[in-house]
């Protein structure tokens, strides 16, 4: 194995790569002026509107929602992460895409088919309606966190994949404030519209390059005979196994934390309402989990690969490095469409956070002192202020799936109150709503301050898992004040709507 490891490093040498450094910047620059050019012709087209610039209601279609869907999926953590921790567990840790797509597919037929029908734009305000205004409070509290740390990990990522690409032109620290302006850029120019379209294209490019990259790595430099010697010198790590290295409950962690994410995050069900219709909402939802888990464990086998090739490596670089051993046209697009994946993902988590503060805090503070000609200023201030913000907060961030997943899990105490009130109204209590929140965050806090809840839990989606459902549950129990049937919000939600 250390031969053919010390062979295949000695091809990834600086002199060799020199000569061709300038096609991934050539390809680099291209991309972004092709990013620039959809975003001017959405922008350009849709109408001066705040809600079609945050929201894009109803002008996607399927296949466009599953574009959508996927690509904010497909990010830093579902590409690099999954190579990362692929170095130490092997396939397993493809797992992370499905979870994800298991997520898409429930929340197709719950939180996305819920929020349409009620004719709410953010789930704060449904969920307002149903536990009362002191809940939607502190929801919009959580959703600003969750959301403000996805959005810095892609900024974070987005720099690792730029370091690697062009080492001489950037840093990991010059790469994230570049992807930081970029993805900001991208957003206040066409909002979701922009969003939407430019998703379709990072998905086309991030399979073309993954697949062909994965063939010629596996076969063409020799990958996959590597990875044959790195399994058998050391058999006790199941490299190749697709649950041993994670284990059941690792797994089963990463989907109670999806569930939440995909049920009850702005920037995740917002995509469902630019569905042009409810079929092409719920199957834009299906048919882009679908397209999520062949790149989680092509990516998962391309960290393998990484991890027998170039076994000196750092492990958050393996997929980066790697790619670059294949031909320089290839690698750059391929490299450039990991970045662009993590600017679909980023993007979309931008306008999500952006139509929460909006339409949750700043409308409703100030719902009759800001002019409707002013409101798409406003909005495009909004998207610019959560872009600055989530980048210093992105200066902060540690290794990209752990700090990801720790960002997640504040959407399982989220998800138990919204999947509770829309299927079980007559069992959830409003005030269990309030409590459950206030829960998750203080469980976060204790997981990273307390060592020894981590033998007991394994993971924290476990931990918030039983400290959120245990709170949900034992405060319904004893409280008979219950939230509305989701009949009567949706009612109240059209009535409210008419009347504006």
């Amino acid at each position: 194995m250390q031969s053919s490891a010390a062979t295949y490093k000695n091809s990834l040498a600086p002199a060799g790569r020199s000569i061709t450094m300038n096609i991934p910047l050539i390809i680099v620059i291209l991309y972004v002026m092709l990013l620039f050019g959809i975003s001017i012709y959405v922008s350009r087209k849709q109408k001066k509107d705040k809600n079609d610039f945050l929201i894009y209601k109803g002008k996607n279609n399927t296949f466009i929602v599953a574009a959508s869907i996927s690509g904010l999926a497909i990010g830093g953590a579902s590409t690099i992460g999954i190579a990362e921790n692929a170095f130490t567990v092997g396939l397993s840790a493809g797992w992370y895409d499905t979870a994800w797509a298991i997520g898409a597919v429930v929340s197709s037929v719950l939180a996305v088919k819920y929020l349409r029908k009620s004719s709410y734009s953010t789930i704060s305000g449904l969920v307002g309606d149903l536990y009362g205004q002191k809940t939607s409070f502190i929801m919009v509290i959580a959703m600003c966190i969750i959301q403000s740390g996805i959005i810095a990990l892609q900024y974070k990522a987005g720099g690792s994949i730029l370091a690697s690409l062009l080492p001489d032109v950037f840093t990991v620290e010059s790469g994230t404030f570049f992807s930081f302006l970029i993805f900001m850029l991208v957003a206040v120019i066409g909002g979701m519209g922009s969003v939407s379209l430019t998703n379709v294209l990072n998905l086309i490019l991030i399979y073309a390059g993954v697949v062909l990259a994965a063939v010629l790595v596996l076969q063409g430099h020799g990958g996959w005979t590597a990875i044959k010697t790195l399994t058998a010198a050391q058999p006790d790590v199941p490299y190749l196994s697709l649950t041993a290295g994670m284990g059941w409950i690792g797994i089963i962690s990463w989907i109670i934390v999806m569930l939440g994410n995909t049920n009850s995050v702005q920037g995740v069900v917002q995509i469902g309402l630019t569905g042009k219709d409810d079929k092409a909402a719920r199957n834009g939802f299906i048919f882009g989990a679908l397209l999520m888990v062949p790149v989680g464990f092509i990516c998962a086998i391309l960290g393998v690969a990484g991890r027998a090739l170039l076994p000196d490596a750092s492990a958050s670089m393996a997929l980066p490095m790697i790619l670059m051993s294949v031909p320089p046209i290839l690698g750059g697009i391929t490299l450039s469409g990991l970045w662009a994946a993590d600017m679909g993902t980023g993007c979309s988590m931008i306008i999500g956070l952006s139509t929460t503060v909006s339409t949750d805090i700043v409308y409703k503070l100030n719902c009759n002192k800001i002019p409707e000609s002013k409101k798409m200023l406003v909005n495009k201030v909004i998207v610019v202020l959560s872009s600055i913000i989530t980048y210093l907060i992105a200066t902060q961030m540690g290794a990209i799936l752990v700090a990801m997943q720790k960002a997640l899990s504040l959407a399982i105490g989220t998800s138990f109150i919204v999947i509770g009130g829309l299927l079980f109204p007559g069992f959830s209590s409003r005030k269990a709503g309030f409590w459950t929140i206030m829960t998750s965050i203080v469980s976060i806090i204790a997981w990273n301050i307390v060592p020894a809840l981590t033998p007991v839990f394994k993971s924290i989606g476990l931990f918030m898992l039983a400290t959120c459902g245990a709170v949900f549950i034992i405060i319904s129990l004893v409280d008979s004040e219950k939230v509305k049937g989701t009949s009567a919000v949706i009612t109240t939600a059209k009535l409210a709507q008419t009347a504006e």
